[in-house]
Order: C-alpha cells, then structure tokens, then sequence
C-alpha cells in the first residue's frame, strides 16, 4: 500500500528536522556556556547519579579536613602552653637546687622563696589557659576555669582544686577515625601532685627550721612531674606530626576527587566547537533545503 506525498506532509517533515537541528545545536551552545556536559539529570542520568556521589564524597572529606585544620591549631597552643609551664618548671628545679645548697642561710631562702611564689602563679597562670574563649585543660567542662586556687590571708597559694573533667574531645579526621585534641588538666598535673609539691617547696623555704630532706623529696616529686609533662609535651609533638600528615593526604584526595568530577561533568570544549561546527553545517542545510521545499506554491504546480 503506498501514500501520497503531500506538500504539506513535507513542509511538516523539513520543519520538524529544522526544529531538530535547532535543538541539537541549542545543547551544545548550553554546554559551551555552562562548562559542563552534564546540567541536568536527564543528559546523562548515570553520569548525574556518579557527579552527585563523588560531590559528596568531596564535602565529607572537606569536613573531615575542617576538622583536622582545627585540631591541628588548638593541639598547637596547648603544646605551646605545655612548654611554657615546662619552662616555668625548670626555673623553679634550678631555684630548687639553689636553695638546697648548705652555704645559703634562712634569709638567702626566704628571697628564693618569694621567687618561686611568682612562679607557681605562673604556672596557675598558664594551666588555666584559654583558646578561643575555652579552658584548654578542663576536659570537656571548656567554660570552667579547671584549676581554682584558695588563698590565705596574704593572698598567696595553699591549695589548688581541679573544677574541669577528665573528658577528652575528640575530633574526627578521617572515616571511622578521631584524634583527642586535649588532655585534661588533673591527668597532666593534679594527678603528679604538681600544685602541691610547689606549695610544699615553697612554704618548707621559708620556715625558720629548714629540713633539707623533706625539701630534697619534694624537689624528686617535682622530678616526676616534670618527667609526666616532658612525656605528654612528645606526645603532642607526634600527634601534631600526625595531623600534618593526615592533612597532606586529605589535601591529595581532594584534589583526586575534584579530577574525578571535572573528568564525569565537565565538557570537551574542544570537540563541541567542532560538533557546533558540524551541526551549523546541517542546519544550513535544512535550510537550504527547506526553502526549496516550502517555497512551491499552488500555481507553481499548475504551470
């Protein structure tokens, strides 16, 4: 069976390609101006679905290198503020050696004595440490002074009281792993009976009966304590190595995941100028064709 040809079947034909070049053409033009291959789910559904998992993927690890940036700048200022109480410490060790030297009489003491006073404030001074508006050795209790100090009458030192938590905050670096970003204050000091021993040496120099063996045991207790500190402060020291590893290798995938994203969406701007080409050509000639076509008339057929 066959069917008649019309002009008007034809006219609808050529228009409907024509139409058809058009939008193949207006495709590639959004393509050129956006980029990107892929700007709606319906051009590569697949290739959509594959964008938006490595988008994801990208934001987590993003996240995940937030937190790290974070944990590597507070765990930097409590070493920096460990090294300060350590430094600190050394002073008094040094006084403590000073004053146990036999040659040196009660008022030689009561000098040295004043000296380490100024240095145990200093040392409440920096365990009581703020960054950024939170204790930095109160455990998870960061709005808490963590070290609170009674006084007697002349407003010096006679105990120390911890008020944070042994709590540590833990901050996630990676899937399924986290890193503790501080060490609460009682593990560090309370705990080597550093206040104490401080307090201890500095009331034993100036008592009027100096007893230079229960001064000599409580510059070994200051010993130990600094022993404990000297391990927490390498301890920081080979977190922190940590977190800049874990930051470059962060920083490497990321920089992975975006190849993986521009590779899936972004567009060969190269081969759509040549497909533009290409499809200019066709449409002229539609076009050109069409024009044929459409242009007969009635009478046209009648001469």
């Amino acid at each position: 069976m066959s069917f008649r040809i019309t002009q008007g079947n034809m006219s609808r034909t050529t228009l409907s390609n024509i139409n058809l070049n058009l939008k193949k053409m207006q495709e590639i033009q959004e393509k050129l101006s956006t980029g990107k291959q892929i700007n709606r789910p319906s051009d590569n559904p697949s290739g959509m679905r594959k964008v938006l998992g490595l988008k994801a993927e990208e934001l987590k690890f993003q996240q995940f290198s937030d937190n790290t940036e974070i944990a590597k700048e507070r765990m930097n200022y409590t070493f920096n503020s460990l090294e300060n109480i350590q430094d600190v410490l050394s002073k008094i060790k040094e006084l403590g050696i000073q004053a146990s030297n036999d040659t040196i009489g009660q008022s030689e003491r009561e000098i040295i004595a004043g000296e380490l006073n100024e240095l145990l404030e200093s040392v409440l001074q920096f365990t009581n440490a703020e960054n950024d508006g939170r204790y930095i050795f109160a455990g998870t209790k960061t709005t808490t002074s963590p070290f609170s100090a009674t006084r007697d009458s002349a407003g010096r030192m006679s105990s120390v009281t911890y008020e944070g938590n042994n709590e540590e905050i833990d901050y996630q670096i990676g899937p399924n792993t986290y890193i503790a970003i501080n060490t609460p204050g009682e593990t560090i000091f309370q705990g080597n009976g550093l206040f104490s021993t401080l307090i201890s040496m500095r009331d034993a120099l100036e008592s009027n009966a100096f007893d230079s063996s229960a001064f000599l045991d409580s510059r070994k207790n200051l010993d130990v304590a600094m022993d404990a500190l000297a391990t927490e402060i390498t301890r920081y020291g080979a977190k922190t190595n940590r977190l800049e590893l874990t930051s470059q290798s962060l920083e490497n995938l990321q920089i992975t995941l975006k190849e993986l994203i521009s590779y899936t969406e972004d567009a060969d701007v190269a081969t759509l100028i040549m497909n533009l080409k290409e499809q200019e050509n066709i449409l002229q000639s539609s076009l050109e064709t069409g024009a044929r076509i459409i242009q007969p008339t009635l009478l046209d057929f009648l001469r």
